[in-house]
């Protein structure tokens, strides 16, 4: 392969398609869902033509149907034009959805909604059960972020990029273009990760570059990353499978009814639906020309098992004649979602008619090949003996599930196939909602001696892996990466905005395993039973029943938090009528709520032993980690060369001084008897352990929003920390500010205790960037003013700029002072690197928050830059027009202001060696023009004076030396005369600032006394 114009192109294509590709970006609909019969969608009504100059290069717009897309010369360019066009859409009539619920949340009201009816009908009738599995539509967005290339001409198709089931994506592209299958090549990145397990996004990406290519008559390059999620979740499920049964009451089944909703079993491209290609003649045609499907009535349903009344059935073709096709009817997977669902039934009946799973598949199997391999299996996984975890941590629950399957042969002789045993154990980590395959015991009574190691290695990476999984891959709010792998996503690279290397770095040796795919074991290895063991040896760890896939740590996180919720609503509940109890409890929660909140002495929570070490695992205090560095927790409970976390630093506020507390499990001066109830209160709610408010310069506030998984993962990983004693000095505050009674009062006011909610007409990088800045991160307690009684001012003065510590912190809004105009690109780079190549260098308070930034995996710092970007109308990249404009900018300031000789020899002794190289200025080692520096054209000279008293402590930023502060070497006048040159040469066109003497004076007090007060 060779790398041009930032894309890795296949040695095997033309050596000119570097050269002509183009770059896409797609507009979906503001609603478009699959229901599982049928595609619906607003309609595109129109698309107003661009007549913005500032936008660089050609810029095309695509339409066919409701598929709106736009090709430029580079992605950044592609998504500024996509930012501002204007498209205007008809509501579709019938959309199904319910406002303001996320299609998430609709899935888990469905779950919910359905789980109540199973239980309310096994309360009513315990030999009755009835209940319904789904498989989605894609098993989400990707393996990793890629580019997605498609070059189509009039004859042929070639495609480069991920696919996890390239017959499917081929019969897509056939109907999209009209082209025949074997005139479309496929060049997949990653050919060894396809499992028959079903679709994710890349097919969705290879059919959107294939629609604009085909527009255009040009290669179009697509970026795949978390983004396309939201077609993972408009897209639902593409099968649903009932099952209901009766049993006597010795527990066997007599009645057993399994009906499988549709014959096809995945859903076509988004793309293909939306630009109208997808039509029942075009569907037939190419399911009649696709290789090796045919146009059948009906699939074949097989279940292992006798039952004495049964019948297996499925919608057939003929019976959707008002639906769209929906695709192939592909047997692997078909074979998978009906063990998925046949397998986790006999599992739920076997569990509510308390029978041991295995004993109930025996009852109904007359197969004796069957009967001697699950023996077999069970006895050498000695199956009757209880997992246990004899000395490990007590964050994780282990589990054992059975699955069972046999399989007619290549010819359908059901005598013939191989049958199947799988015995799987898991363990689950209660906090983190991560699940590890522990044991895999595989019996299968044909075909070749079974790698059982590597088949436990592939289930791990491609049922549960969180590297890159197929079945868990899905971004959510909530989700932290695990570091080990950094995506190296589209930036600049020139003034042209070419995109970068998209390739994806190496993992860690040792690490090959989680790699390991489907396609590594032999084609007759039976692999349906894999989802359904796990389903089940979850539910034996948990508690709770997945009846679809993906089994992602955020679900399995999420379900342990419904069960527990449930049950003690249940407990609470169960007595009372439906309508009077929710009324009652409503009522008695809102005014308790009030009285809780605004009441001033609350009740201490009693101390507990430190917990021990061992009580956490791996994972749960990795996670700690990256929520403590998220939460910035070291740079405010640090003081000035003390211990981490330690406590003591000081802040000054209008209310006199306050002193961080020690955040280190010391018993008596940090939090080592806090128990996790005491610490996720003040956390929460600004209680301190022993009943005392906390002051809310310590921001609970927004540590409010911060989720319960989070929250306990931060407790584990803050109790494993070296014991520090070091008792807090005592705060000076003003009365009556020094009465913490009053701050019950406030919060009533001000605290708004409501968890963090995602935004569901946003995308997951926005609600995640969302997460993180306005919760762990508490952007808005710097960033934001505050009223006069210290509460972060609404409206349009969120985020709009504060001072904080004796520096201004800039407004994170429209409202920014910067002579350049920030964009989403600048902002990471500020953010992951500490600088920005036309802003300048992290210094001051946000050193510290850079550093923080720096452990998190860079899918956060690209989301938070994204939500911050979003809150100032930012675009996307550094425009050609903004870098023109920086280049007149320091064009202009190459040239000393007149009658200013006292400043100019001031910067020249003390500045120009670092600030002038070859007569250009720059600032930081020469990388970035002073003239571009926010400082410099802010309204208040504080950050320049601080900058200069102090200097910049730049170890945060690599490549950028540090600069000494003059506080000791430059008198008041001269250091008024200094900032009163730089502004006057670097920003001209700003007014003069004000009071420049009284502000140094005042700084430099506040410096004696920080060094007085740590000596």
């Amino acid at each position: 392969m060779s790398e041009s114009q930032g894309l890795i192109i296949p040695a095997e294509w033309p050596s000119g398609l570097a050269q002509s590709v183009r770059y896409g970006v797609v507009l979906r609909p503001p609603h478009y869902a699959w229901d599982g019969d049928k595609f619906t969608c607003d309609q595109l009504l129109e698309v107003a033509p661009l007549h913005d100059v500032s936008l660089s290069g050609n810029v095309d717009i695509v339409m066919e149907g409701n598929f709106v897309g736009v090709v430029a010369d580079s992605l950044l360019a592609a998504q500024e034009a996509a930012r501002r066009l204007t498209v205007t859409w008809h509501p579709d009539g019938d959309n199904g959805q319910v406002a303001g619920v996320s299609p998430i949340a609709r899935e888990v009201m469905r779950a919910a909604t359905a789980d109540e009816i199973a239980v309310s009908t096994a309360e009513r009738d315990s030999q009755r059960h009835d209940h319904e599995y789904g498989w989605p539509s894609r098993m989400g967005w990707g393996d990793v972020p890629s580019w997605i290339i498609a070059d189509c001409t009039a004859d042929s198709l070639r495609v480069w990029g991920q696919t996890a089931t390239p017959e499917t994506l081929t019969r897509d592209l056939a109907l999209l273009t009209g082209l025949d299958a074997n005139s479309i090549s496929l060049s997949v990145t990653s050919p060894e990760q396809i499992s028959g397990l079903g679709r994710h996004c890349g097919d969705d990406a290879v059919v959107d570059a294939a629609l604009m290519s085909h527009a255009i008559g040009r290669p179009v390059a697509v970026w795949l990353d978390a983004s396309y999620v939201r077609d993972v979740h408009a897209l639902g499920l593409a099968q649903r499978i009932s099952i209901d049964a009766e049993r006597e009451a010795s527990g066997k089944i007599l009645r057993y009814r399994n009906r499988q909703a549709h014959a096809a079993s995945d859903v076509p491209a988004v793309g293909l639906l939306l630009s109208g290609a997808m039509t029942d003649d075009a569907a037939d045609e190419a399911r009649a020309s696709a290789p090796g499907e045919t146009a059948s009535e009906s699939v074949r349903l097989f279940s292992p098992y006798v039952f004495q009344d049964e019948c297996l059935s499925a919608r057939s073709e003929k019976e959707r004649n008002a639906s769209v096709e929906t695709g192939s009817t592909d047997d692997t997977l078909a074979d998978v979602q009906q063990a998925f669902a046949r397998e986790s039934f006999l599992d739920e009946v076997a569990h509510e008619s308390g029978q041991d799973p295995i004993a109930l598949r025996l009852q109904h199997l007359e197969d004796p090949r069957g009967i001697e391999l699950i023996r077999s299996v069970s006895s050498r996984a000695q199956w009757q003996e209880a997992v246990s975890m004899s000395s490990g941590p007590r964050d994780t629950v282990t589990g054992r599930g059975f699955a069972y399957s046999q399989l007619p042969d290549r010819h359908q002789r059901v005598e013939e196939g191989v049958r199947s045993a799988w015995i799987a154990d898991v363990e689950v980590n209660r906090i983190t909602g991560d699940v590890t395959l522990t044991r895999l015991v595989v019996g299968q009574d044909g075909g070749p001696a079974l790698d059982t190691a590597r088949l436990q290695q592939t289930l791990q990476a491609r049922v549960l892996g969180e590297a890159m999984p197929l079945l868990g891959n899905e971004a959510a709010f909530d989700e932290w990466g695990d570091g080990r792998r950094n995506i190296v996503t589209p930036v600049r690279r020139d003034s042209a905005m070419a995109v970068t290397d998209t390739a994806v770095t190496d993992m860690p040796p040792g690490d090959d395993a989680r790699l390991t795919s489907m396609s590594g074991l032999p084609d007759d290895v039976d692999m349906s039973p894999g989802v359904a063991v796990i389903a089940n040896a979850l539910f034996d760890a948990t508690g709770v029943r997945f009846r679809q896939p993906p089994f992602t740590a955020r679900r399995v996180r999420q379900g342990i938090s419904d069960r527990d919720m449930t049950s003690a609503a249940a407990i609470a509940l169960r007595a009372e009528r439906p309508a009077s109890r929710w009324l009652k409890v409503t009522a008695l929660t809102a005014v308790a709520s009030a009285v809780a909140v605004a009441w001033p002495w609350k009740s201490a929570i009693a101390p507990i032993s430190r917990p021990a070490a061992n009580v956490y695992s791996a994972q749960t205090l990795e996670r700690g980690r990256l929520v403590a560095a998220a939460g910035d927790c070291a740079a405010c409970h640090t003081a000035e060369n003390g211990v981490v976390n330690a406590g003591g630093r000081s802040f000054e506020t209008p209310f006199g001084t306050l002193f961080s507390t020690n955040l280190t499990p010391d018993e008596k001066t940090g939090i080592g008897r806090w128990s996790y109830p005491a610490f996720e209160r003040a956390m929460r709610h600004g209680i301190s352990r022993d009943g005392h408010n906390l002051y809310p310069a310590f921001p609970y506030t927004a540590f409010a929003k911060v989720t319960d998984a989070d929250m306990q993962a931060l407790y584990a990983y803050l109790m494993v920390q070296p014991a520090v004693s070091t008792p807090p000095p005592d705060n000076a505050l003003n009365f009556p500010f020094n009465r913490r009674e009053l701050i019950g009062g406030w919060n009533s006011i001000y605290h708004d205790s409501t968890p963090f909610s995602p935004d569901p007409t946003q995308s997951e990088l926005y609600n995640r960037g969302a997460y993180l800045s306005e919760g762990l991160g508490h952007c808005s307690a710097c960033h934001t003013p505050r009223n006069a009684l210290g509460a972060e001012r609404g409206g349009n003065d969120y985020l709009s700029g504060a001072m904080v510590d004796g520096w201004e912190a800039p407004a994170l809004t429209g409202m920014s002072r910067a002579p350049i105009l920030w964009s989403e690109a600048s902002l990471y780079d500020y953010l992951r690197e500490g600088k920005s190549s036309l802003h300048g260098v992290a210094s001051g308070p946000m050193a510290p928050v850079v550093a923080g930034l720096a452990e998190l995996p860079e899918y956060d710092v690209r989301a938070i830059a994204h939500y911050v970007a979003a809150q100032m109308d930012a675009p996307a990249g550094d425009s050609l027009a903004m870098r023109e404009e920086a280049q007149s900018r320091v064009a202009r300031s190459q040239t000393s202001p007149a009658g200013m000789e006292g400043g100019e020899r001031l910067f020249e002794g003390a500045c120009a060696s670092c600030h002038v190289e070859h007569l250009v200025p720059s600032f930081s080692s020469a990388t970035t023009s002073l003239a571009l520096n926010t400082n410099l054209h802010s309204a208040s000279p504080d950050n320049t004076l601080q900058t200069i008293l102090g200097g910049v402590h730049a170890e945060h930023a690599p490549g950028v030396g540090n600069m000494p502060g003059f506080s000791d070497s430059f008198t008041d006048a001269q250091v008024v005369t200094l900032t009163r040159y730089l502004q006057v040469r670097f920003a001209p066109d700003n007014p003069p600032w004000r009071d420049v003497e009284q502000r140094v004076s005042a700084i430099r007090e506040e410096h004696r006394n920080a060094s007085s007060s740590h000596p």
